[in-house]
């Protein structure tokens, strides 16, 4: 893997961007040693450059996920449902057919997924990530042996070379994150910021918290919120995802569109972003259960950041951007519709009739503008290239925002 912007200059074919195709030569800063701070002990972005990037990325966290074996899914569950035995949701997500049939495909897109998403953020300087959830696959990770091992190796060992080692990660939570219920979110949100100073959850240990990204004389602010505490599908007793955690952060629901509304009511940013899972807007779904938070957003000419559809997307809605970053992991082609927009709103869908491509998107964030690159992975394999793209080192979709939050 190539991470360093000097070792990328050294290949002709680079030589291009190193003249100045998609580097950010605005006075950005890039995270080290050297300018790196701390908030609470959690590493957090550098302030006082004139521009700075981040990477936006989402459901990416396959790798050491074992599924349950076919002989307990097809043929002992049944039985013990028959019976009357009561099945933890854990188990009944770890037999989910169709994650089953992802696991193998999906553990090598992850890897090569971060190997790109490094290439690309080396030359552009990242400073920081941003993730919109579904840090852990199937069923998330809590305070065991096992949820300490699967942390080292689904992200510290896969996000530790090159530009990923000194960048702090915003965190957020998704539905596969909440599955083993409070345990797992207090693990993820209170206890592995002191595993990795890098993974970043806010200053109180809570699912939503907000933060600012600085600048010299521009200030981004961010509110994360948990949008599993949203959708009322959660709350039935079908769902895999319904457990205490959920049902009382359903009943307090309210708490977080107040902490919003005040965060972004207080706040003066020149742009403001609301960060979390689940999509308003979707060639998928539509979750309409969010739409308290989604007038908050459109309020303050704020911008959404969200995954959970496994692709990339813009939308616009209501004069509202949504970005979709879901496509670190494994892509599904669906969930984008096969790359054919359902409606004027959908202004890029990088996915077509076999599959979603695999890629992430980078902001480039001033006092002007926000400059957002959709950067898509060639997904070319030994047998053909499922998603073609000509040359993957620029973006394949941008577009920039200019109206500033109120």
């Amino acid at each position: 893997m190539l991470t360093l912007a000097s070792s990328l200059c050294g290949l002709s074919l680079l030589a291009s961007t190193c003249v100045g195709q998609n580097v950010n030569t605005t006075g950005s800063s890039s995270a080290t040693t050297a300018n790196v701070g701390k908030v609470n002990g959690s590493l957090v972005a550098p302030k006082g450059a004139d521009g700075l990037t981040v990477g936006v990325l989402g459901d990416y966290g396959w790798t050491g996920w074992i599924p349950s074996p076919d002989h307990f899914c097809l043929e002992v569950l049944p039985m013990l449902e028959q019976d009357g035995f009561t099945i933890p949701k854990e188990v009944l997500n770890d037999c989910d057919p169709g994650d089953k049939m992802y696991i193998s495909n999906a553990t090598a897109l992850q890897a090569d997924t971060a190997q790109y998403i490094g290439q690309i953020c080396a030359m552009k300087n990242c400073s920081a990530f941003i993730s919109v959830g579904d840090n852990f696959y199937d069923s998330g990770i809590d305070f065991t042996t096992g949820g300490i091992l699967r942390f080292q190796e689904a992200w510290v060992d896969m996000y530790s070379q090159g530009v990923f080692e000194y960048a702090p990660w915003y965190q957020c939570l998704g539905n596969h994150d909440v599955v083993k219920g409070q345990n797992g979110v207090d693990f993820q949100t209170k206890v592995l910021p002191y595993y990795d100073d890098r993974w970043n959850f806010g200053t109180q240990g809570l699912p939503y918290y907000t933060y600012d990204l600085t600048g010299s004389d521009w200030t981004a602010t961010f509110v994360v919120v948990d949008s599993d505490c949203f959708l009322s599908s959660y709350q039935k007793n079908t769902s895999v995802y319904q457990n205490s955690y959920t049902e009382a952060c359903y009943q307090n629901k309210s708490i977080q569109v107040d902490f919003l509304n005040q965060t972004f009511a207080s706040s003066n940013a020149t742009w403001k972003f609301l960060q979390l899972h689940h999509p308003y807007i979707s060639s998928s779904t539509n979750q309409t259960d969010l739409a308290p938070l989604i007038s908050i957003v459109e309020a303050h000419n704020g911008i959404v950041l969200n995954g959970h559809d496994h692709c990339l997307a813009h939308y616009n809605y209501n004069n509202t951007d949504f970005i979709l970053t879901g496509a670190a992991g494994y892509p599904q082609a669906g969930d984008c519709n096969n790359g054919t927009a359902l409606g004027p709103f959908a202004l890029f869908l990088a996915a077509n009739p076999l599959t979603a491509a695999n890629g992430f998107v980078t902001m480039d964030i001033s006092s002007q503008f926000v400059n957002v690159e959709y950067y898509v992975r060639d997904m070319q394999f030994d047998n053909g290239d499922l998603y073609s793209v000509h040359y993957d080192l620029a973006p394949s979709y941008t577009f920039q925002i200019t109206k500033k939050a109120t």
